[in-house]
């Protein structure tokens, strides 16, 4: 919640986004006659660590469970499961250091230990043995977030990383959810990295590879440095200066003098070189800038789009064959995020029989100061036959009459029993849809507007002296 006309936001009210988002989805799940409520599945970013203390981060959090578990009312099933994402990291990290802890705690003294796991079960209820065990940990912080609101423990959020799988009772159906960090090369540079340094070696093939590799860049940058005090106040200016050329050519210059200052020489020296040293930073902070995010004319970029396709078949492919023999023949459909940038389409992807459905939720961030038409934020519903379903709940536009929420088009001829009921039953026009619709666009609004206050008031700050 950003208060009209503050740069700092209130965590102790729901923002009126959020408000008239739970009644859009209580009246969702009114109109289903499945019993029982249906379970919850957060899919990253929810808490962001990377650009929040962790009790701004913890109270954002609670506004949402007071509305999604009001005590006389709740909107879902008790056990909730978390796939934490690269801002959320950190929720992972400390579940699978609770996790080891426990499993090294059961370890008789004569026995060696086993390494510490990185990735949790896809599918909770699969039948393989072996690491890592046969249940998923809970998330300690979030469970004590719940439980500081509702003074009992009937909530319990479960955490699986990075993929959580979802089987039809037939069989028929595989879905898998994944934040998405993993579609874009930043998030495995530590393995790139090591490609370079190490030219004989090889990309691992597995899930846990990935993560292994990169796991503690991921966590430091994305999910742990915006809580490091001062500096992470910083580093959370910096990020929004990433959106203005001209705050970018004002930090490196900023930077481009304090390094001339320090070169060995002549002090002259150093001057010369100032203007060099100041065009190289543009251009790397330039290049750091264009995650898949920042990509404003399409909803995936040809990088992102390969990445999503290597992701596909050889990690998330891989993970569902170790835990589900022939689970590559079912008809399979991924669930992800990251970008910001919600879709919905079919992808042919080697080692799947069939074409993979595609279903990007896209972001509530508003981290640009013009808009971007590609930027929004769906919801999916599935049901118990593993129909996926996504509500398109906006898009940024130009007017308030582009604010719209919207059911997506099916992306298969085969009839889906899911999308039909709710095309009889929601009307998007009506309420409480129009008032979320009109939230959000006053919400956008808002923060285009912060966000050029915010980077003017970052570049107020008086530089250092020359030398």
């Amino acid at each position: 919640n950003l208060p009209a006309g503050s740069l700092r936001v209130d965590p102790s009210t729901a923002s009126p986004v959020l408000e008239r988002l739970m009644e859009c989805l209580s009246r969702v799940i009114e109109t289903s006659t499945a019993e029982p409520l249906p379970t919850l599945v957060l899919n990253g970013d929810v808490l962001d660590f990377a650009l929040a203390t962790d009790d701004v981060a913890a109270m954002a959090f609670e506004r949402f469970i007071d509305l999604a578990f009001d005590r006389r009312a709740p909107m879902f099933d008790p056990v909730v499961y978390y796939v934490p994402g690269n801002h959320d990291h950190h929720l992972w990290e400390t579940a699978r250091e609770r996790q080891y802890s426990d499993y090294v705690r059961s370890v008789p003294p004569d026995v060696v230990l086993g390494p510490a796991w990185h990735v949790t079960r896809m599918f909770e209820q699969s039948t393989t043995v072996g690491a890592p065990g046969d249940t998923l940990p809970t998330a300690e912080l979030l469970n004590a977030i719940v439980y500081r609101r509702r003074q009992d423990d009937s909530v319990q959020v479960k955490v699986a990383y990075p993929n959580l799988g979802v089987v039809s009772p037939d069989g028929s159906a595989v879905l898998a959810f994944h934040h998405g960090h993993f579609i874009e090369s930043m998030y495995l540079l530590m393995t790139e990295l090591r490609l370079a340094l190490f030219p004989a070696s090889k990309r691992g093939a597995n899930v846990w590879d990935w993560e292994a590799d990169n796991f503690a860049w991921i966590d430091f940058f994305w999910s742990t440095l915006g809580r490091s005090g001062q500096s992470g106040t910083d580093v959370g200016a910096i990020y929004e200066m990433l959106q203005s050329p001209k705050a970018l050519k004002w930090l490196a210059g900023n930077l481009g003098e304090a390094i001339s200052r320090h070169v060995p020489g002549p002090r002259a020296l150093g001057r010369v070189l100032s203007p060099a040293i100041k065009r190289l930073l543009v251009s790397i902070a330039g290049s750091a800038s264009q995650l898949e995010r920042h990509t404003p004319k399409v909803t995936l970029s040809q990088d992102a789009t390969a990445g999503l396709t290597r992701y596909l078949s050889g990690p998330l492919l891989a993970q569902i064959e170790g835990e589900m023999a022939g689970g590559s023949e079912r008809n399979v459909s991924l669930v992800f995020g990251h970008t910001h940038k919600p879709f919905e389409r079919i992808e042919t992807v080697a080692g799947f029989a069939q074409p993979v459905q595609l279903f990007n939720t896209g972001g509530w961030v508003v981290d640009t100061a013009a808009t971007n038409p590609f930027q929004g934020a769906a919801v999916v519903l599935v049901d118990d036959a593993c129909n996926v379903v996504s509500i398109r709940l906006y898009n940024q536009a130009d007017e308030r009459a582009g604010y719209a929420a919207s059911l997506s088009p099916t992306l298969t001829s085969v009839p889906n029993p899911l999308h039909e009921d709710l095309s009889r039953s929601l009307d998007f026009s009506a309420e409480p849809w129009a008032s979320f619709s009109a939230a959000v666009a006053d919400g956008v609004t808002q923060r285009h507007q912060t966000l050029a206050r915010m980077i003017a008031q970052a570049m107020s700050t008086p530089k250092a002296p020359s030398a």
